[in-house]
């Protein structure tokens, strides 16, 4: 039996040799008195103020841009929380006039039927919606970066996360409630790269399991974070890499996910036949022009590359629209894209060299991060489905933004501060007060541009005025919205012939712009002009054939010409190009009663009521018909429907 002397006093168990020394100091370090906040949650919560009280003021504005095709006027979100299982297995834009496009983004669709529910079509919600996931976002990403970091530069991470929080570049994301897709995308992406850091800390298979979750989030909100199957895997083999099987595992789950994403997404698509490939269109994309050269493409493409580096350190002028003809097509030959080439290059050959040197440099990881997802939207490789964007920056400009905080903190910060040290520092706050509020005041004043559609068209247009589609979109806006309710004769006529002036030179830019040349066509035959109106039908016809508009209002010319016969060829023209639109119904029924054919009219006036029961003129052509033939019970009863469509009709 051993003595008492040989036994010997039990020894602490020896730290696993994957962990840290620093990293047991970490964990054993108390998170602070009692009932206080750490300092890393003060400074998140301080972030999300700032991100509130610069956004406030949307909370003022209305729908604008596409907000209408994914709410306002989309049929499927329209029908609020019941609408959620047909979002799931749908395209993006199926409830927009039955459009249907080769985008899956069901996750924000979900969210804006929720929205629906409870708030319709009051815009305010939405927009407050908006600043809280945007201030989200910024917390996040703060909280992220000091992990990355592993606390030991939390100025840094605040400073990059207020200098992403107020760059003026983020005022589209924020302000178009539709750009919801894009805060929720950016949101989930780094929720997942918290919970994956947890997951390396603790190697719970919960944590890894939500990671993975959180990551097809993302990637339901919006298809760009595909980008993060490269940054992923840099950030946990190389800068978190405490341990190489945990770091497999979290990149083997993102990779399981993009493909079940990638299986769901072909799945809906296919079943709605929406997966073929679609030709973009030069309206959208300049680079789609048909007799570009490929040397001129790829060029302008990396000029627009340069461009986007230039409004990252400059953001002025923003305009919501970088369309046909705003970038002119250039060549190698021009001194802008070989600078811009030679920043790529540069860039990219500084970001290896220093990360093979160090690969946990984090100058090397800024730079990377802004070229890895950045390049998706390159337009070298495959062209987008837009020329260039803001909104295109919003995941790639944390790169951008992280740099400037680490060069700050490299030649502003004195060296004996460590931590969050250096935010008390002179240098250091001379420089990232003024920017605050040199970006605060751009933002607050860029917000109220977005309020309506009209004050962002008349704002962008003075700054881009050679883009077609600006002048289309606000030459629509006159035309079709705001004229008409416009009660003035005087008024009225001065906003149509300045809705004229506008879409005139969108086809002057572009004269294959067949939306301009339809809302032209209808704009001259609103203004009493029919020869016009006739001429720019026509042409919109031999654009595109199947297009029904252009058909549609070619037959309302003939109408107000008394040209009854052509009208119903062209009204019968229409309803064969779709059959599901009301308008050659109700017109038809009209023509063939004002020629005193009243059992077609009866006909037509009942088919359009099939397609659509809230059709007013189906009942006011009913009612007006049978007063002639003297059924004057069957006309009373059609008046009073005819009546409460619309107040103002009288027989």
């Amino acid at each position: 039996m051993a003595s008492k002397q040989n036994k010997k006093t039990p020894q602490k168990p020896a730290a696993p040799a994957n962990i840290k020394p620093q990293n047991i100091v970490q964990q054993k370090q108390p998170a602070g008195p009692k009932g206080k906040f750490s300092l890393n949650i003060k400074l998140a919560f301080l972030l999300g103020i700032i991100s509130l009280i610069v956004y406030a003021n949307t909370i003022k504005n209305g729908f604008v841009l596409d907000d209408s095709t994914v709410i306002t006027k989309n049929t499927v979100v329209s029908r609020g929380i019941s609408a959620i299982p047909e979002i799931l297995y749908t395209p993006y834009r199926k409830g927009f006039h039955k459009s249907i496009n080769d985008l899956y983004r069901p996750l924000s669709l979900v969210m804006f039927a929720a929205e629906y529910q409870f708030f319709a079509k009051d815009p305010m919600p939405y927009h407050l919606i908006n600043i809280v996931l945007f201030a989200c976002c910024v917390i996040m990403l703060f909280l992220f970066l000091d992990k990355l970091f592993e606390r030991k530069k939390t100025a840094v991470a605040f400073i990059a996360s207020l200098l992403f929080a107020l760059h003026p570049l983020h005022t589209e994301v924020v302000a178009n409630i539709k750009s919801a897709d894009e805060l929720l995308c950016f949101f989930f992406a780094f929720l997942c790269l918290s919970v994956f850091v947890k997951y390396m800390q603790t190697g719970e298979m919960k944590q890894l399991l939500l990671g993975a979750f959180c990551f097809f989030l993302s990637i339901l909100s919006k298809e760009t974070v595909i980008t993060f199957v490269a940054v992923i895997p840099l950030i946990f083999f190389f800068y978190l890499n405490e341990n190489k099987k945990r770091s497999v595992d979290i990149t083997v789950s993102i990779v399981v996910v993009a493909v079940i994403s990638f299986i769901i997404r072909f799945s809906v698509l296919s079943y709605y036949h929406a997966n073929t490939f679609t030709a973009v269109n030069i309206i959208d994309n300049a680079l789609a022009k048909v007799d570009l050269s490929s040397q001129s493409r790829i060029a302008t493409a990396i000029l627009i590359l340069g461009y986007y580096i230039k409004l990252l350190i400059i953001p002025y002028p923003l305009v919501c629209d970088y369309s046909y003809n705003t970038i002119p097509f250039v060549n190698f030959d021009n001194i802008y894209v070989l600078a811009s080439l030679a920043l790529y290059i540069f860039l990219g050959v500084f970001s290896i060299k220093r990360f093979l040197k160090n690969n946990k440099d984090y100058y090397a990881f800024a730079i990377l991060f802004f070229l890895i997802t950045i390049s998706l939207f390159t337009n070298i490789t495959f062209l987008l489905g837009t020329t260039m964007g803001e909104r295109l920056l919003f995941f790639p400009s944390l790169g951008f933004c992280l740099l400037a905080a680490l060069l700050i903190e490299k030649w502003l910060g004195k060296a004996p501060a460590s931590g969050a040290g250096i935010l008390k520092q002179p240098g250091v706050l001379a420089i990232i007060i003024p920017v605050s509020i040199a970006y605060s005041v751009i933002i607050i004043n860029r917000n109220t541009d977005w309020a309506s559609n009209y004050t962002l068209y008349v704002s962008d247009i003075k700054k881009s005025g050679e883009s077609s589609k600006l002048n289309y979109w606000l030459g629509l806006e006159l035309e079709n919205v705001m004229a008409p309710d416009e009660k003035d004769p005087i008024k009225y006529k001065a906003m149509m012939d300045e809705a004229i002036v506008y879409l005139q030179k969108a086809v002057a830019i572009d004269p294959a712009f067949t939306d301009a040349q339809v809302t032209l066509g209808h704009a001259f035959g609103h203004n009493s002009q029919d020869d016009s109106a006739e001429y720019h039908d026509r042409f919109a016809m031999k654009l595109e054939p199947q297009k029904v508009d252009p058909v549609n209002n070619l037959a309302g010319v003939y109408f107000r010409r008394r040209q009854y016969q052509e009208a119903i060829e062209y009204y019968r023209k229409t309803i064969g190009l779709s059959p599901d639109y009301v308008n050659p119904y109700g017109n038809l029924a009209a023509c063939y009663g004002t020629l005193g054919k009243f059992d077609s009219s009866i006909y037509y006036a009942r088919m359009a009521i099939k397609v659509d029961p809230t059709f007013p003129l189906s009942y006011q052509v009913l009612a007006t018909t049978f007063k002639i033939m003297g059924q004057a019970d069957s006309s009373k009863k059609y008046e009073a429907i005819a009546h409460k469509n619309n107040p103002n009709f009288k027989l």
